[in-house]
């Protein structure tokens, strides 16, 4: 039972790690994943990556219901990859 214990308190320290470094997550970000992240104005997006500028700062993503919205790294407080 100790080894599930141990995969969540480093899936927890993840997380955590994403909430305070976003960059890092953001610039690795690639078409098909599925991410949930907050916005400055902290409110909740979760989309799929369909694409991103050559540098990684600036992506795009499509929400349930197939719309398309551009978010540069400055408008993210926290990521979290889903999928």
């Amino acid at each position: 039972m100790s080894e599930p214990r141990e995969y969540d308190l480093a899936k927890d320290k993840r997380c955590e790690e994403e909430a305070k470094h976003p960059i890092s997550i953001w610039t690795s970000l690639a078409p098909g994943d599925v991410v949930a992240f907050q916005g400055t104005d902290t409110q909740d997006y979760v989309g799929t990556v369909e694409t991103k500028t050559s540098d990684g700062l600036i992506i795009w993503i499509r929400d349930e219901l197939n719309g398309r919205k551009l978010f540069h790294f400055r408008e993210c407080q926290s990521v979290r990859v889903l999928k």
